[in-house]
């Protein structure tokens, strides 16, 4: 294995006339990159530019559905939609293992805080609405004493998890600070200049 640090800008590169880009010299001493690159034996290369988008959306830490706190189900309807690929499409070996190779050399630890903290945020506000609509549901039929009491409780809960928003966003904003912390002191000891400002556009 090589020391080559994936990432979606050197995986796919497309020209003026829509055709990918073949991989460097630096990028095909990468077994992992050069297998996936050769097996498309098309001239258009459609599918390899197809699983570069799976592994750029499964994979990249800055991808939208990791940005959006979603799970890896959703995040694969993102992925294999994006790519216009067939909803039975399942990723082999191959691909499962740049997908993951991917994500492990950019996460980090501060990293994996923030996606943390942003899945936390995602998953209460699909709590909120699935209570939302359950209790709307129930204001929309004869209520009995019994269903008084479950919307009670449902609207109680809401205001329950309404309240922990704060909170979660709280955590979030000291995850990417600890983030952008983290990827200046990494920088710093390459002995490249670091400011205050780098790389947050990434992480709002």
């Amino acid at each position: 294995m090589s020391n080559y640090k994936i990432n979606i800008d050197s995986m796919l590169v497309i020209d003026d006339s829509g055709q990918p880009v073949p991989p460097t010299i630096r990028q095909l001493v990468d077994r992992d990159i050069r297998e996936l690159y050769r097996r498309d034996k098309s001239e258009n290369k459609e599918m390899y530019i197809k699983e570069c988008i799976v592994i750029y959306y499964l994979g990249d830490p800055k991808s939208p559905p990791h940005q959006a706190g979603l799970s890896y189900n959703e995040s694969f309807k993102q992925a294999i939609e994006q790519a216009d690929l067939p909803k039975d499409y399942i990723p082999d070996t191959l691909v499962r293992r740049l997908i993951e190779r991917y994500y492990n050399e950019n996460i980090g630890e501060a990293g994996r805080t923030v996606e943390n903290a942003l899945k936390a945020l995602h998953n209460a506000n699909l709590l909120i609405s699935a209570i939302n609509e359950l209790a709307t549901e129930k204001l929309t039929t004869k209520l009995t004493a019994e269903d008084i009491a479950m919307i009670t409780t449902l609207v109680s809960s809401i205001n329950a998890q309404t309240k922990e928003l704060p909170t979660l966003f709280k955590k979030l904003q000291e995850a990417k600070e600890n983030l952008m912390y983290e990827q200046e002191t990494e920088i710093s000891r390459g002995g490249d200049a670091v400011t205050s400002s780098m790389d947050a556009e990434s992480y709002k």
